[in-house]
């Protein structure tokens, strides 16, 4: 079933590409971006033993999670949401206009927009049903794996520049914001709201060790190196080598 959708989805972001290198470089970059979540879906999924059809909707919800980037970009030539739309939102209206989720019964349609919907909240809300809730996660944690990797592509010193994808924060090597430190202190992810420096979206892609689910999720974040790496971009200060220090004994527990 998974491969009619990828289909699917590689004609719909066609739909969206109009020649023009820039744009249809980031338009591209979200298409990539779409099926590397796919990719990390199936290895979490691979490794949590759930039933056949919770593991079609986890990779189905994968790969559609980010639909609504296309339209938002087009529109308004930003993946910042502050300064567009809800891109959640645009991805559930995106999938109910579209024929994708058609072939799907109802239950499953549910559960594919449900977390479309909300994968980029925050926090996830009380009371949705349990297969919701660990699909949503399932998304979450893939979406989190892969744009930490794109992330890095663009924090790297020397790396690929774009102030699309770094959502237009300040390219200063030295300056972060406390306030987000204290938000990592706490044990809580940072918020994209108190993001000013090239630094802050360091510290937050730090941050959401504190939201990987799975084992698989935290494993794969660590043995990749992305702790490593996103740390030692950071000025070497007293506070951030204590905050190191707190982020290594989540991964490792």
């Amino acid at each position: 079933m998974i491969e009619k959708h990828i289909s699917w989805f590689e004609e719909y972001v066609q739909g969206f590409l109009t020649g023009n290198p820039e744009d249809d470089g980031h338009l591209l970059l979200k298409r990539e971006h779409s099926l590397k979540v796919l990719a990390e879906a199936r290895a979490i999924t691979s490794s949590l033993g759930l039933s056949g059809q919770l593991t079609s909707i986890a990779h189905l919800a994968a790969l559609y999670h980010d639909a609504g980037r296309f339209p938002q970009y087009r529109t308004y030539k930003t993946f910042k949401d502050s300064l567009s739309a809800n891109h959640a939102h645009l991805g559930a209206k995106a999938l109910r206009s579209n024929p994708f989720l058609n072939d799907l019964g109802h239950d499953m349609r549910v559960l594919v927009l449900g977390s479309v919907a909300m994968h980029n909240r925050r926090d996830l809300p009380g009371g949705i049903s349990p297969e919701l809730d660990t699909v949503t996660r399932i998304v979450r944690d893939s979406d989190k794996l892969d744009i930490t990797r794109i992330m890095l592509d663009y924090l790297r010193p020397g790396g690929k520049r774009s102030d699309v994808v770094t959502l237009h924060v300040i390219d200063d090597p030295e300056r972060y914001s406390e306030a987000i430190v204290d938000q990592i202190r706490a044990g809580n992810m940072g918020d994209y709201a108190l993001m000013r420096y090239e630094n802050d979206f360091k510290l937050l892609l730090i941050s959401w060790v504190f939201d990987l689910n799975f084992k698989a999720s935290r494993r794969a974040f660590l043995e990749r190196g992305h702790a490593d790496e996103l740390f030692d971009l950071l000025p070497r200060t007293e506070e951030l080598t204590q905050l190191r220090n707190s982020i290594y004994a989540v991964l490792n527990r």
